[in-house]
C-alpha cells in the first residue's frame, strides 16, 4: 500500500515531538480554561492553582467532566471566549438528555477541515474521488464537517443528508459514487434497498471507500459491508463527537482499518484510558476502558478530561504504525459505552456484543433488538429477548445457533425471538438496539403483537 499525508511534518513526527507539543498546548488550553467560571471553580475546589498544570502527566489531578455537567452549564456551556467571536454554534444529538449548545470561532472550524483532511487522506481519500455524504446537517456537526474535509482535499461532493434512499441507491450507481460517509446502519440499509430495487451493489455501484462512524462498528457490520459491496471496497472508521469539536479526534489508516483500531490526532487531543469505576488510568494494551479526552487547540468550548462514556483499548502497537504515524497512537475501535451496558439477569451485556454475534450467524438479516422486560420495582432480574429478522427457510436452525453462541458469548441463556423480513425498524441514523417493551411495541407493533420464540431458556 502507498501511504499518503495530508500534513506530512505533524503526522510522521516521533512520539516525543507529539509529546512536547501536547504539553505546550496543554498549557495555553488551561489559560483559557481558567477564564470559564466553572473550570476555575472546579480546578480550585480541587487545590490546583493556575500554573499547577505544566504537563500531560499533571492532569492525573483534575477533576473529570461530563454530559451532565456540561448541561447544567447550558446555554452556553463552557464558552472561553466573548460571543462575538463564536461564529458557529452546534449542538449535540441529544439521543440520551437535553442537547448542549458547542460554540467554534474561525480557528475552530478551519482545524476541523484540517483534521478531516488528514482523516480521509489516511483512509485514502482523494481529489479523484466522487463522494456521497450522508451524515447530518442543522445543529448536528457531522454533515458540515464532512464537508469541510472533503472540501479541503478537492473531493467532488454531494451533501445529500440521511434519508432519501430510493434516491441514494439509483445515484450511487448513476453517478459513479466512490466514497460514501454514513453510519453503518445506514449503510446496510441501502444495500438493502438497492436490491430490492433490482440494483446490486457489488456489481452496480463503484464504491471503493465508506466513512463510517456515529455508532459502533462491530466486526460484524465490517463483514457484511465488504460481502455487500465492490471488490477491494475498505470501510473506515471516524470518531469524535460535537463536544470534542467534530468526528475527527481518531480515524483509521490503511493499515489501522483491518486491526480495527484507528489514530487519535495527538497534537490536538491528549487521550487518557481510564477504569470507568475508578477513574485510575489504564496504561497495558487490550485493557477495557473508558476514553478521556482533552482538547489542546480549542478555543471556543475547551474540554478539560471529558468523559466521553465511550469503551476502547490501547493497541498493542499503539506507536508502532506501518503507515508511519507513531506520534498519533492507535486505540481500539469503540466497542460501546460504559452508559450503554444493561444488566440482564445479573450479567452485564453490551449492544455490540450481541450485534457481532447476529452478524456472524448465518441467516439472519442486519436488523436485530434487545428488548429489556425491566421490573419498576427492582424484586427481579431485568429480562431480555434478542429479536431478530430471520429468512423463513432458515428459522429453526438459525435462532437455534443464535442461542448457542450468545451464551458462548455472554455466558447467560437469553431467549431468541424471530421475526419476518422487513418487521423491524430501520434507522437513518444512530441505530436504538436496546427498547424496552413498551417501546418496542410502539416501533414495531407487527413484530411485537406476534413474536415467534425460539426455545424457552
Amino acid at each position: 500500500m502507498t501511504t499518503t499525508y495530508w500534513s506530512p511534518e505533524i503526522e510522521t513526527a516521533a512520539p516525543a515531538a507529539i509529546a512536547r507539543l501536547q504539553d505546550e498546548a496543554l498549557r495555553e488550553t488551561v489559560a483559557a480554561c481558567l477564564r470559564v467560571p466553572y473550570y476555575r471553580d472546579a480546578l480550585a475546589a480541587a487545590g490546583i492553582g493556575p500554573g499547577a498544570i505544566r504537563t500531560t502527566g499533571d492532569l492525573a489531578e483534575v477533576p473529570f467532566f461530563d454530559k451532565a455537567r456540561l448541561r447544567e452549564l447550558q446555554p452556553w456551556g463552557v464558552q472561553a471566549v466573548p460571543t462575538a467571536e463564536i461564529v458557529r454554534l452546534n449542538a449535540t444529538t441529544g439521543t440520551t438528555g437535553l442537547p448542549c449548545n458547542i460554540g467554534f470561532t474561525r480557528d475552530d472550524l478551519a482545524a476541523i477541515g484540517e483534521l478531516g483532511a488528514r482523516n480521509l487522506t489516511a483512509m485514502g481519500v482523494t481529489r479523484d474521488d466522487v463522494a456521497w455524504q450522508c451524515y447530518g446537517y442543522g445543529l448536528w456537526i457531522g454533515g458540515s464537517s464532512l464537508d469541510r474535509a472533503l472540501e479541503q482535499i478537492g473531493t467532488t461532493t454531494f451533501p445529500a443528508g440521511p434519508g432519501r434512499t430510493s434516491l441514494a441507491v439509483e445515484r450511487l450507481r448513476d453517478l459513479g459514487v466512490t466514497v460514501i460517509s454514513c453510519t453503518p446502519t445506514f449503510a446496510l440499509l441501502l444495500v438493502e434497498r438497492a436490491r430490492q430495487a433490482g440494483i446490486d451493489p457489488a456489481a452496480d455501484w463503484v464504491l471503493r471507500a465508506g466513512i463510517f462512524g456515529g455508532e459502533t462498528m462491530s466486526s460484524a457490520a465490517v463483514a457484511r459491508l465488504r460481502a455487500s459491496l465492490p471488490p477491494g471496497f475498505r470501510p473506515h472508521n471516524t470518531y469524535g463527537s460535537t463536544e470534542l469539536g467534530g468526528p475527527f479526534v481518531a480515524g483509521t489508516c490503511e493499515h489501522a482499518a483491518d486491526q480495527g483500531t484507528f489514530h487519535v490526532w495527538a497534537d490536538h487531543h491528549f487521550i487518557e484510558i481510564v477504569d470507568p469505576d475508578s477513574g485510575e488510568r489504564i496504561t497495558e494494551p487490550g485493557v477495557t476502558g473508558e476514553l478521556v479526552v482533552t482538547t489542546l487547540r480549542r478555543q471556543g468550548s475547551p474540554m478539560l478530561r471529558w468523559r466521553t462514556r465511550d469503551l476502547t483499548a490501547w493497541a498493542p502497537d499503539a506507536y508502532d504504525c506501518p503507515c508511519g504515524r507513531r506520534g498519533h497512537p492507535k486505540i481500539a475501535w469503540i466497542s460501546g459505552r460504559s452508559d450503554d451496558m444493561v444488566k440482564v439477569r445479573g450479567t452485564m451485556v453490551l449492544p455490540s456484543q450481541i450485534e457481532d454475534v447476529v452478524g456472524a450467524t448465518p441467516g439472519t438479516g442486519a436488523a436485530w433488538q434487545l428488548v429489556l422486560d425491566k421490573d419498576p420495582d427492582g424484586l427481579r432480574a431485568t429480562e431480555g429477548t434478542v429479536v431478530v429478522e430471520v429468512a423463513e427457510a432458515v428459522r429453526e436452525s438459525a435462532v437455534a445457533e443464535l442461542r448457542r453462541r450468545l451464551h458462548d458469548r455472554l455466558g447467560i441463556h437469553l431467549p431468541v425471538a424471530a421475526v419476518a423480513e422487513q418487521e423491524l425498524p430501520r434507522y437513518e441514523g444512530k441505530a436504538r438496539r436496546v427498547l424496552s417493551t413498551a417501546e418496542f411495541a410502539d416501533a414495531a407493533p407487527l413484530a411485537a403483537a406476534r413474536l415467534v420464540p425460539g426455545v424457552p431458556a
